[in-house]
């Protein structure tokens, strides 16, 4: 059994957490903005198959077929630059429940178990991207299928860590206000 706080979620405390966010939100905005993934959202005729839940592997094969040259470069430039928006992603997701964790001082092992969801995102989200790519390169129907599944676990794993990630922060907070009025 792991001591209280031993992840290295907790050292995303304080400025770290800050930094974090920060990096998080400007990659973010470069990223859906005019970096490729915005480029690719904004491609006349084409549909964004990771804005989907659930989608087979005709209609993965289907949305690349309809991609010019310069459109599958695109995509495979957005591929490759969701690696690092997904691992920035999910360390604010577990930053912030460590946060919670140690401001409301949860010290059973159990509330450890809440940082399996967003690495359960971060999985699909790389395998799903994966999956993209190889149906990109061979166009073999089955990896958009797999893409398929893998983007509706990633919704699956990414709702509930996006919920409880904002109750930790709140409850975290909620905790260092409580403490202050009872001093």
């Amino acid at each position: 059994m792991s001591a209280p706080y031993s992840s290295p979620f907790y050292r995303f405390q304080g400025w770290r957490f800050i930094a974090l966010f920060a990096v998080f939100s400007l990659y973010t905005a470069w990223f859906v903005g005019p970096g490729y993934f915005g480029q690719l959202s904004r491609l006349e005729g084409y549909s964004l198959l990771q804005a989907r839940g659930l989608y087979s592997g005709e209609a993965a094969l289907t949305a690349i077929q309809t991609l010019s040259a310069d459109g599958v470069r695109l995509k495979y430039l957005a591929l490759i630059f969701d690696v690092p928006y997904m691992i920035l992603q999910a360390l604010v997701f577990e930053a912030a429940i460590a946060f919670g964790i140690l401001k409301m001082r949860l010290t059973a092992s159990y509330w450890q178990g809440l940082f399996i969801l967003p690495i359960l995102f971060l999985l699909a989200d790389a395998f799903e991207d994966s999956s993209l790519a190889l149906l990109l390169s061979t166009e073999q129907m089955i990896f958009g299928t797999f893409a398929g599944i893998f983007t509706a676990i990633k919704f699956c794993a990414f709702t509930p860590a996006i919920i409880i990630s904002l109750i930790m922060v709140g409850g975290g907070f909620f905790a260092i206000i409580k403490r202050k009025a009872s001093h």
